[in-house]
C-alpha cells in the first residue's frame, strides 16, 4: 500500500505539476491591433518628387478610394533620409483591420481592380506613363506584413 501511494505521488509530482506551471504562464504584455503592409523604397536622387507627385495621383487615389469603401483602415507614407546607398527613404503603409484581410478574396480583389481602373480611367494616357516611369525613379526594397500592439498596462 505504502508502495502504491508513493508511485501516485511521484506520477503526480513529476507529470501533473509540470502541465499546471504551464497554463499558470504570465499572458502576453500586448494585444494584439491592426495590420500593417509595409513597402521600403529607395529613390533614385532628386527623384524623390518626381515619384511621389505620381503616388498622389495612382497609389495615395487608390488608397482613397479603398479607404471609402471599407477595404482598408488608413495608409501613409514617411519619408527620411537613407542611411547608406542601400538604404531606403520612403516607406509605403497600408494599414488593415486584421491578417483576414490580407487572405485571397475575389470580391476584395475585384473591388480594388475596380478602384484601379476608376483611378486609370481618370488619369488617362499619364497612368500608363507615370506607372511605367516608376520603374526608372525607384527601387522597391521590400515589403513586411506587421502587426501593431498595443502594450498592457
Amino acid at each position: 500500500m505504502k508502495t502504491t501511494l508513493f508511485f501516485s505521488v511521484l506520477f503526480a509530482t513529476l507529470f501533473l505539476l509540470p502541465f499546471e506551471q504551464i497554463s499558470a504562464q504570465e499572458e502576453d504584455p500586448f494585444e494584439d491591433g491592426t495590420v500593417w503592409s509595409i513597402t521600403f523604397v529607395r529613390t533614385v536622387a532628386n527623384k524623390t518628387n518626381d515619384y511621389l507627385k505620381g503616388l498622389s495621383q495612382t497609389w495615395a487615389a487608390s488608397m482613397e478610394e479603398a479607404k471609402k469603401e471599407g477595404l482598408i483602415v488608413s495608409y501613409k507614407i514617411l519619408r527620411g533620409a537613407a542611411a547608406n546607398k542601400e538604404d531606403f527613404n520612403l516607406v509605403l503603409m497600408i494599414e488593415n483591420k486584421n491578417m483576414a484581410m490580407l487572405d485571397p478574396d475575389k470580391k476584395r480583389e475585384d473591388a480594388f481592380d475596380a478602384i484601379q481602373k476608376k483611378v486609370q480611367e481618370k488619369m488617362g494616357d499619364k497612368f500608363d506613363a507615370t506607372v511605367t516611369n516608376y520603374d526608372n525613379i525607384r527601387d522597391l526594397q521590400g515589403t513586411k506584413i506587421m502587426r501593431e500592439i498595443h502594450l498592457k498596462k
